[in-house]
């Protein structure tokens, strides 16, 4: 049932205008495919990720912080489960930045922004792969001066002493978890992606054994996406 015929007929029904559980979201831009408007009417989209707001990111009342905005369902979602949260939406790609803007003005969204950021490392290169799969991490002799650590975007745009991290960004996790200290997170979201760094192959349980290194209790887990809490850090939900 999700595909593009599908999305097309919905898109069509609904004037581009999806009912999304409490939200409407917003699909009419060109770069947005049809199949998406199937995934939000039949409520399949990032679904694992919404099960857990849900569940774990109720009511909360300090900063969550979003890697990868995508056309701002999960942002939209964290804003409306959490109205006394600031929320902060980090977006690599460009054209999608009024697309999420859009969205949180159709659902009276004001305790969220979006920024256009590329989480990375200098003198590296992400490559995603194509519809999630494996993505590459290469060097790189070139200087991407839009490449932002972690570190940089905490200092940019003065993250308090804690927040709760949200992310899905196809592979780039990585350079996100490379920097993260947990006592900075006491709650983590996150999809894991296998990536492939100068010929090396980090899988999805790799990935997992890192955040538990770094002081997280893996608390609930569906597919690749989990679930982390840091036991050290007082997290009221």
């Amino acid at each position: 049932m999700v595909n593009e015929l599908t999305g097309k007929i919905i898109a069509l029904l609904y004037s581009n205008k999806i009912p999304f559980h409490d939200l409407i979201i917003e699909i009419s831009n060109f770069n947005i495919k049809r199949r998406i408007a199937a995934s939000l009417f039949f409520k399949t989209y990032e679904s694992a990720e919404i099960r857990f707001i849900s569940k774990y990111l109720q009511n909360y009342e300090g900063t969550i912080v979003e890697f990868g905005a995508s056309i701002g369902v999960v942002s939209s979602t964290l804003a409306k489960s959490n109205p006394k949260a600031q929320v902060i939406s980090f977006e690599a790609d460009s054209r999608f930045i009024p697309i999420i803007e859009q969205n949180f003005k159709i659902n009276g969204i004001l305790n969220a922004r979006v920024c256009n950021e590329i989480i990375g490392a200098q003198g590296y290169e992400f490559i995603p792969g194509e519809d999630n799969t494996r993505g590459k991490i290469t060097k790189s002799n070139q200087s991407d001066s839009q490449l932002a650590s972690l570190k940089d975007l905490i200092s940019k745009y003065d993250f308090p002493d804690t927040f709760v991290l949200v992310c899905d960004i196809e592979g780039a996790e990585y350079f996100v978890l490379s920097e993260l200290n947990f006592q900075n997170c006491p709650l983590l979201i996150m999809e894991l992606h296998p990536i492939e760094i100068e010929g090396a192959l980090i899988t999805v349980p790799d990935l997992k054994n890192k955040i538990l290194k770094l002081g997280y209790e893996i608390i609930e887990e569906y597919g690749s996406n989990i679930v982390a809490k840091n036991n050290k850090i007082d997290f009221k939900r």
